[in-house]
């Protein structure tokens, strides 16, 4: 094992005010500000239990219930959770257990720097159905006031849908641009449902919980973000919510090249030119947990 050493603890408290100050990578107000999705949510601990029999997925304790957890991407690689197991194996000799934390640990880790590991992060999201389709103008809405900006600094409000003059880069622009993924339209819930659709998604930590759940085999802490009460929903999540489980497990990100006939992969709300705006600057709220596996330009 390289040399790690624990840097420090951070309470629960700490981590929260930390998770209230991370922003979006590239969502914006009408100002050009940077744009808090976790400013005024709760945030409280809760419990995700294994899954009970092949083909189902984790649940997480709600109340008195349980819920089945969904992730936005149904895969994981091993070679981020064989560095998971170094870690455990670390946390360990500190009488630490991962499934068990209840604040965050900040360790060093010799030639890859200082992380942060905090019980994964799971959102509480409500949506509106029409046979089972996910209803666009009512989620419209939730975009009020949130803007994106194109390669040449303007900014565009996504809640018009239709984007005009979106420069792609110092020249070229798209006259019309509409925000959603084109297969937005066809991903479907089911034909009977209509009405309010309240779903949990993985946020952060599912090779954590991937890790805990299936290696360990103990339910796993869980840091659970829902509305405040009497708050507004939270922003629309990145990518639709797909079952926990079945799983694709590959070696590393790079080995999907070898498999060009996955059809498993996450389903990003927003266009090939937005995607990835909704994700979270974690570092800045003073975290240090994940970095985007790709280097799409975000403005």
């Amino acid at each position: 094992m390289d040399k790690i050493t624990l840097t420090r603890t951070l309470p629960l408290k700490s981590v929260e005010d930390m998770l209230r100050h991370i922003t979006f990578r590239g969502i914006y107000n009408t100002r050009g500000s940077n744009v808090l999705p976790y400013k005024d949510v709760r945030i409280s601990i809760t419990t995700v239990y294994p899954q009970s029999s092949p083909g189902t997925s984790p649940e997480i304790k709600i109340g008195r219930r349980r819920e089945p957890l969904f992730t936005p991407q149904p895969t994981i690689y091993e070679n981020q959770t064989n560095i998971l197991e170094e870690v455990d194996k670390f946390l360990l000799t500190h009488d630490i257990h991962m499934n068990e934390l209840r604040n965050a640990v900040e360790y060093s880790w010799e030639g890859r720097g200082t992380f942060h590991i905090l019980p994964p992060v799971i959102e509480k999201h409500t949506y509106q159905l029409k046979n089972g389709y996910l209803d666009l103008p009512h989620l419209l809405k939730r975009f009020k006031g949130l803007c994106v900006k194109d390669a040449v600094g303007n900014l565009h409000t996504l809640s018009d849908r239709d984007l005009q003059s979106f420069h792609i880069d110092g020249f070229s622009k798209i006259d019309h641009l509409d925000i959603f993924n084109s297969n937005v339209p066809i991903i479907n819930y089911g034909l009977g449902h209509d009405g309010e659709f309240t779903f949990y998604i993985v946020c952060d930590g599912a090779h954590r919980l991937d890790y805990v759940l299936e290696k360990v085999k103990k339910p796993m802490n869980v840091l659970l973000v829902e509305p405040a009460k009497g708050g507004k929903a939270l922003y629309p999540y990145y990518a639709f919510p797909v079952p926990f489980r079945p799983s694709i497990r590959l070696s590393s990100k790079k080995a999907e090249k070898m498999y060009n006939r996955i059809e498993r992969d996450k389903i990003h709300l927003l266009n090939d030119f937005l995607k990835k705006t909704l994700h979270y600057d974690w570092e800045s709220g003073g975290l240090k947990v994940s970095k985007l596996r790709s280097d799409v330009e975000i403005y």
